[in-house]
């Protein structure tokens, strides 16, 4: 026998009104009937079944109906409910519909088959309500699964551009730390050296040999030590700036006190190889409130906002990017700006939907400023672009801040 797809709850103190609900839901297949004379009782069964609508008396002797439905509310949140009232409590369960309590209230004493259509309604209002849940749900995960893929996506497109930051970095540490191997072995010859002096009381034939090995060692010794320190520590410096890059953008993480200047930052470490070959990149972070959101996410939009900006001054004789962010009344302000082409202002009011603008044959189609626009209107913001014929592009963005304590 197949499982009931509803489960309803009938309460009321009279046993022959429980009888009479019976008779009317024992032909419905679909629907489970679970019933009680005792709010009490009635409670631990819902407690215990999945109650999809419940249906009680209002007048019992151990709490009213609406009490119980307020009881019933805390543990089935989801379960719809209907009072049953004489005429005086009309105005009782007006009122608790208004709130938010009720789906309906029914006058007693009810007839059958109007009490087999309402329920009916109400089980199809309960299955509606549920399916927009499920859908909702469903285009959550898809929206958060859509973020993550655009998240790696951009990643990928990077990824050449990491492997040339690493290189950079990583070569000169091989040649330093090459160049400190030969400077420590002289200096570990020198102590060897002087060790076997003292050793043997300074013999002329230990001095000797010591004073060749201090001559080995000393000639520009410190500077040319020194010089090998500092590119060993410029080379880790630049390793750790782009691993807290890579880690500001890709860690996930719940919406918390952000500096959107951080993302700045990430993302311009990112693309530090596009950005310094040949395009000049003006930087105004000025000190700013915090926002609360998920920081990754908004490295994200920076990200695609400076890659943007890269692709649109390839052709411009004197490329010129400018990153800027300040305090707008109660909101966080960023702009991204750059000298490219630049579009018509028409095509503003469609850039930011998917696929409706695009660059070139297997180029970015747009859809990144369409995620752009769903993350910052996600946390609260706004996203907007502007042109001005062949002067260029500016997108701005502006965040709620955290009110300051």
């Amino acid at each position: 026998m197949p499982e009931p797809s509803y489960r309803l709850l009938v309460v009321d103190d009279e046993p022959l009104a429980l009888n009479l609900a019976k008779r009317v839901f024992e032909t419905e297949s679909d629907i489970a009937l679970h019933s009680a004379t005792s709010a009490v009782r009635a409670l631990e069964m819902a407690m215990v079944h999945d109650i999809d609508l419940v249906i009680t008396d209002q007048r019992m002797p151990e709490m009213t109906g609406l009490q119980f439905l307020a009881r019933v509310r805390e543990v089935r949140p989801r379960a719809l409910r209907v009072l049953l009232t004489a005429f005086p409590d009309t105005s009782v369960a007006l009122k608790a519909i208004n709130e938010g309590l009720l789906y309906r209230f029914i006058l007693k004493p009810w007839e059958p088959e109007d009490m087999r259509v309402t329920v009916r309604r109400a089980l199809e209002t309960k299955r509606l309500s549920d399916e927009h849940d499920r859908l909702v749900n469903q285009l959550k995960t898809s929206y958060d699964d859509l973020i993550q893929s655009e998240h790696m996506a951009a990643l990928g497109r990077l990824s050449a551009g990491i492997g040339y930051e690493l290189k950079t970095a990583v070569e000169p540490l091989h040649a330093s730390i090459g160049e400190l191997g030969v400077q420590v072995a002289r200096l570990v010859d020198t102590a060897r050296a002087a060790s076997r002096a003292i050793q043997q009381d300074f013999a002329p034939q230990e001095l000797a040999s010591l004073k060749d090995a201090v001559v080995r060692a000393t000639p520009e010794l410190s500077g040319s030590a020194e010089r090998s320190m500092e590119a060993v520590r410029s080379g880790c410096a630049h390793l750790d700036a782009l691993a807290r890059g890579i880690q500001g953008y890709t860690t996930a993480g719940e919406p918390e006190p952000f500096d959107i200047n951080q993302a700045v930052l990430s993302a311009m470490q990112l693309l530090s190889h596009r950005l310094r070959q040949a395009v000049r990149l003006e930087r105004d972070l000025q000190a700013i409130p915090l926002v609360r959101c998920r920081g990754p996410e908004i490295t994200q939009v920076v990200l695609n906002l400076l890659s943007n900006a890269a692709d649109a001054v390839q052709k411009v004789s004197q490329p010129t990017i400018q990153v800027r962010t300040r305090k707008d009344g109660s909101r966080v302000r960023l702009e991204v700006a750059d000298n490219g082409a630049g579009f018509d202002p028409v095509v503003a009011q469609q850039l930011f939907r998917p696929f409706s603008v695009g660059r070139g044959p297997g180029e970015d189609r747009g859809f990144g400023l369409s995620i752009c626009k769903s993350i910052v209107e996600s946390h609260g913001g706004n996203i907007e672009a502007g042109a001005e014929g062949g002067k260029g592009t500016r997108f701005i963005v502006t965040l709620p801040a955290i009110a300051a304590s």
